[in-house]
């Protein structure tokens, strides 16, 4: 107990400071109060991550404080993005009853879910789709119907049952809440906060956790008796940080995406500069998880927030120069030459993971081929698969789109191809019809395109079956649907306004605003003494 209050104290007095900074940098775009339930909320639920030692109790315990410290919320999806890292995400299988033994395996993730987004379900769609939007909807669609479907192969039904509800809970929410919210500037700003406040709060952790060399979280997690791998992990002699998510490739793809936000939340804060220092502290987090993919993928996230910009060149030519200082920065650093030996296309440490992710990658697309319309259950007990079995005694799948085409063949990595791209263009295409109404809408067209085109690299260097991935991803897919549907209605009313006023100005005006006197009545004759006026 000792040792978690003292992880307490780490993860307390960071993320208080986060809440701190927030309040200072983004105060005027972030209502102070909602600042406040948001920093009581979270700063509530981590202690009761630590302090509560029973699973099941402190699902309990984080799912009533969520609705009580929450209930004033009028952005009730913002409280989800919020708590989303705010817990480890442990699991542990619900128990069963009757012959069923196993009946479903629970994350804090899907309990937040449950409480927060799937109600919202029931509530009237605020936006129509159009476009790529709507095509992207369809392929999610289709994609939910296969999974589901492909659940139920090969398998008792109640494998299926399961395996049908944690793809429900990851993804059916997380897409439609977040696809048919109306999002004007102030919804967007929320939301956007919501997420990246936590991510530079978990940004200090993860600095803290390289200092000392300590996973803080994993004392949370210890203390529930749950059937996590949590592993001390190190690359050029540095602890690899992984904060709450218990995954340095997982954590840094979550900071990637974080990155990618952050400029369009600075971009409008009054206090510019004191906001802008979230993208440097995300950076260090990022840094601190030793995590290559999720460099290459933040980068160019940052590279292609900078490409949508309406001066783009100049924008690239100072990120060029930015990059460059920094890596003459970290060069004459004492850990310089540690990080830049493991840095992507420049240092050759550590090439042992290349290799395998190569070989990963021949043998499993090989594999696939076998069943390559659908996918198969059973692959990874084929002898080729076998092969894999590193040192832990595991088939480590870091490819998310290897896995999805071993589970669901080529229809299914065609139709999630689909969903996830075409959301991405529809948020690309939002960028150009939002710069003419609000340049800060525009600015967050362009960073959840590139969130969501940083994502989608990293997901080719990991899985995407642990921690919050689906979540993430199906999230974003959802806002830049969303975010495409409230562009184009607000056009559409914007194109129908004008329309009637100037409907309005070509029909005749009435007399009394000619400035002229109304026409006489053919039956009243003039006066005598104005009848010379009449013959003129």
């Amino acid at each position: 107990m000792i040792e978690s209050l003292k992880a307490l104290f780490v993860v307390a007095v960071l993320s208080a400071g986060a809440f701190v900074y927030a309040r200072t940098a983004f105060g005027d775009i972030v209502p102070p109060a909602t600042l406040a339930r948001w920093r009581n909320l979270y700063l509530a639920v981590t202690a009761i991550a630590f302090l509560v030692p029973n699973y099941w109790l402190m699902l309990f315990a984080m799912a009533a404080a969520a609705l009580a410290l929450g209930a004033g919320e009028k952005l009730k999806p913002a409280l989800y993005l919020l708590l989303l890292f705010a817990v480890p995400p442990a699991t542990k299988t619900v128990p069963g009853f009757g012959a069923i033994n196993n009946f479903l395996d629970l994350s804090p993730y899907n309990i937040l879910a449950l409480i927060i987004l799937f109600p919202l379900l029931l509530r009237p769609n605020e936006v129509k789709g159009s476009g790529r939007a709507n095509i992207a909807e369809a392929f999610f669609i289709a994609y939910a119907i296969l999974l589901i479907a492909l659940a139920f192969r090969e398998a008792s039904v109640t494998h299926g049952i399961r395996r049908s509800t944690a793809f429900i809970l990851t993804s059916i929410a997380q897409f439609f809440v977040f696809s048919r919210i109306r999002w004007t500037v102030d919804r967007i700003r929320l939301a956007t906060a919501a997420l990246v406040i936590p991510l530079v709060a978990l940004s200090g952790v993860a600095a803290a956790e390289v200092v000392l060399g300590w996973h803080v979280y994993a004392n949370a997690v210890e203390n529930w008796d749950v059937s996590q791998t949590l592993r001390y992990v190190e690359r050029s002699g540095f602890l690899r940080a992984y904060g709450s998510v218990i995954g340095p490739i997982a954590f840094g793809l979550f900071l990637a995406v974080g990155l990618a936000l952050a400029p369009a939340l600075t971009a409008h804060a009054k206090n510019r500069r004191l906001a802008f220092l979230s993208i440097p502290a995300l950076a260090a987090g990022l840094l601190a998880t030793f995590s290559r993919g999720p460099w290459i993928g933040g980068a160019l996230a940052v590279g292609a927030y900078v490409a949508t910009t309406r001066k783009a060149f100049g924008n690239f030519f100072r990120l060029s120069v930015a990059g460059a200082v920094c890596l003459f920065a970290l060069a004459v650093t004492p850990f310089g030459d540690s990080i830049l030996e493991i840095l992507p296309f420049i240092g050759e440490g550590d090439s042992n993971t290349i290799d395998y992710r190569a070989r990963l990658f021949e043998v499993g697309w090989r594999v696939a081929m076998q069943t390559p319309w659908f996918g198969s259950e059973g692959y990874m007990d084929s002898p080729a698969m076998q092969e894999l079995i590193q040192g832990q005694g595991i088939i480590d799948i870091v490819n998310a789109y290897l896995r999805i085409v071993l589970d669901t063949g080529l229809v299914g990595l065609s139709l999630y191809f689909g969903a996830v791209g075409f959301a991405m263009l529809a948020a690309l295409q939002a960028i150009g019809p939002a710069r003419k109404m609000n340049s800060e809408l525009e600015s967050y067209c362009q960073a959840y395109f590139a969130a969501l085109l940083g994502l989608t690299i990293i997901l080719a260097t990991t899985t995407n079956t642990i921690a919050q991935i689906k979540e993430v991803t199906w999230v974003l897919c959802g806002i830049c649907v969303g975010l495409a549907r409230s562009v184009a209605l607000e056009q559409r009313e914007r194109a129908n306004t004008p329309a009637v006023a100037a409907a309005g100005a070509l029909a005749d005006p009435p007399p009394e605003a000619q400035g002229t006197p109304p026409p006489r009545p053919p039956d009243r004759p003039l006066p005598p003494h104005l009848r010379q006026y009449d013959r003129r």
